[in-house]
């Protein structure tokens, strides 16, 4: 039996709302693992951009009280092993096995630095258009805490099946369309979404910074679906995929679809290398082709010169 498995009233409402929270998915060894790692990365990008260098992966801002990390990409690159026990866990193999189906890949991993206001807003969008012939899923394991009125995720559900007007939207309601759900989240939860649900993110107010890892879910038939990658890059994620499976519990992944895996696979260090060796670009998110500015959109006046 799976050691980890989701309900069907969660995979229901990934379908219907186009997200859906796991609680203490994470185990605890785990979210401490990549909580020191965030930690260690975030250091090591500053410290870096200090030296007027610029660390593979990083996007380092000037906000306005100094510069800040926003996102560490690739960190399959930094610290291989991490990744693989986190894609191995339990819980993200029932994502894999039981959302997002047979012939499941990982795209892309990496963590994303949220910090308290002044800094930069996510505003609505929605991820990688594609013919929806097969899933894909972005999912955030949460290494801090994400309070409602404090940045946390906002969706629009039921907007993940068509592009929306999200100019529109954004003009007439800001923050608060009809049908708005807020989606606290707590450290050690995983929050899993449609890509193309509509979503965004408002400040923080709260003192400090939120890491979330993000790591993009699909099966290697909607990659050629898409034909967004090349042949050799979507081969690639199976042969991750295999790495992934051989460190996961033989019960968590179904044996039949271990044949269409790569058998012929090196040490974990030689995949990881051929991986990070041809990077392509993703299938690029939507957002509303202009700025949009309103009284509480998308800095809320009461935040607006502080």
């Amino acid at each position: 039996m799976p050691t980890f498995e989701t309900t069907p009233e969660q995979r229901q409402q990934l379908l219907t709302d186009g997200f859906v929270l796991l609680p203490a998915a994470l185990p605890t060894s785990l979210l401490a693992r990549w909580r020191d790692l965030a930690d260690g990365l975030e250091r090591n990008a500053l410290e870096a951009y200090a030296r007027n260098e610029s660390l593979h992966g990083t996007c380092v801002i000037e906000d306005p009280v100094g510069p800040r990390l926003v996102r560490y990409d690739d960190i399959l690159g930094e610290d291989g092993n991490a990744v693989l026990d986190l894609l191995a866990c339990p819980a993200m193999m029932a994502v894999a096995r039981e959302m997002c189906g047979h012939g499941v890949v990982p795209l892309q991993l990496d963590i994303l630095y949220k910090h308290q206001h002044p800094h930069p807003v996510i505003s609505w969008h929605q991820g990688a258009p594609h013919p929806r012939g097969y899933p894909y899923l972005n999912v955030g394991i949460y290494l801090d805490d994400a309070d409602s009125d404090d940045g946390c995720l906002r969706y629009v559900p039921g907007t993940q099946y068509e592009l929306q007007d999200i100019c529109a939207l954004s003009e007439a309601h800001g923050w608060d369309p009809p049908g708005i759900v807020q989606q606290p989240a707590k450290a050690g939860d995983i929050l899993v979404q449609d890509m193309m649900v509509l979503h965004g993110s408002a400040p923080k107010r709260g003192p400090g910074v939120r890491r979330t890892i993000y790591v993009e879910l699909r099966p290697a038939a909607g990659i050629k679906e898409s034909d967004a990658q090349s042949e050799q890059w979507k081969e690639l994620r199976k042969r991750w995929m295999g790495i992934v499976v051989r460190r996961a519990e033989a019960s968590d992944y179904p044996q039949s679809w271990r044949d269409d895996l790569h058998a012929n696979l090196g040490s974990d260090e030689e995949e990881i290398a051929s991986i990070l060796n041809l990077w392509e670009p993703p299938i690029p998110a939507v957002y509303c082709h202009h700025s949009v500015e309103t009284d509480d959109y998308p800095v809320p006046s009461d935040l607006r010169g502080s």
